[in-house]
């Protein structure tokens, strides 16, 4: 237990000085951007350039850089992420609106995605060689070619547009009404089904291969030929033996997962118009809005570390010998 607990203080300060680069950075690449204000003198030709300075003073953004970087790391311990310049409210109400959808639209994802390529790239492993193999690594590697928003669009205009079978935008019916929950949840599903549909192909189609090399590296192992030469039946061989040691390294990947899907669900949502997280980082970025930007990376920051920090937790749990790293 002792190197466990040592294990997770290297993890936690790790993850703290990781944080710490990662708003740092945003910080800068925000800045980076168009003058936000700029846009409201676009929109509005009445507004003065007095109304533009009298506004950057109350944002805080006529002072110097290094003192507007201290007050942003102080306000965000604070759990304050600043005022959206485009929504007109304050940035965590704008995020806390839409991080429910991204959530609801991720995680499923993730777990249906895992639990598939898992199973296929066992399937092709074991039977690694043959046509289905080669068959099924082929298209794996077709799917993990494909862009996201490619493959998004394909899938509306398909299914939603030429088909009619989904919409083709949002997260529910805008202007509906439910007699009961359950109709509700119905429409959100209905929506959820497509943006859905293209994260677990993608994801599949890319990370069935780890499984499968990682299956194939254990079918050598010596305590597979082992079972296999006690009589073992295949399927427990499989499924009890070889599959339960490749397994491990895809709790790692998984968790690393959780933070390269965001760029796909980023491309995902813009494409359907679902109203995640990802369409508010698009939206944030088009209209140069400052503290949305930063605060919508800041709590994609910390969902991803979290993530890559249970799956750590997770790994050294079932392997000891990477506490000892």
């Amino acid at each position: 237990m002792g190197s466990l607990k040592v294990f997770i203080i290297r993890r936690l300060i790790s993850m703290f000085i990781t944080f710490i680069a990662i708003v740092s950075l945003v910080f800068v690449l925000v800045r980076c951007l168009t003058d936000p204000f700029e846009l409201l003198v676009f929109e509005d030709p009445r507004i003065t350039e007095e109304v533009i300075r009298e506004l950057k003073a109350a944002f805080g953004l006529d002072k110097p850089l290094w003192e507007q970087y201290v007050i942003f790391i102080y306000n965000l311990f604070r759990g304050e992420l600043g005022y959206s310049l485009h929504e007109q409210r304050p940035v965590i109400e704008v995020i806390m609106d839409r991080l429910p959808w991204t959530l609801a639209l991720l995680i499923p994802a993730i777990v249906i995605s895992t639990l598939l390529a898992i199973y296929v790239g066992m399937k092709t492993a074991w039977h690694h060689g043959t046509r289905y193999d080669i068959a099924v690594t082929g298209v794996a590697l077709f799917i993990r070619s494909m862009p996201h928003f490619w493959l998004a669009m394909l899938f509306l205009m398909y299914f939603a547009y030429q088909l009619g079978w989904f919409p083709l935008y949002g997260a529910y019916t805008y202007g509906a009404t439910y007699s009961n929950v359950f109709e509700f949840i119905k429409d959100v599903l209905w929506h959820m089904a497509l943006p859905l549909s293209v994260l677990v192909v993608r994801e599949v189609g890319m990370y069935m291969l780890y499984m499968r090399n990682s299956m194939i590296e254990v079918l050598g192992e010596d305590f597979v030929w082992l079972a296999k030469a006690k009589g073992l039946d295949e399927r427990r061989v499989m499924y009890r033996h070889a599959a339960r040691v490749a397994m491990l390294p895809m709790v790692t990947i998984t968790a690393i997962r959780f933070g390269l899907m965001v760029n796909g669900v980023v491309l995902t949502e813009t494409v359907f118009s679902y109203p995640g997280m990802g369409r508010l980082i698009f939206e944030a970025i088009m209209n140069s809005d400052y503290f949305l930007i930063q605060g919508a990376f800041f709590i994609t920051a910390i969902c991803v570390l979290v993530a890559n920090f249970i799956g750590d937790l997770i790994i050294a749990y079932l392997d000891p010998r990477i506490r000892l790293r």
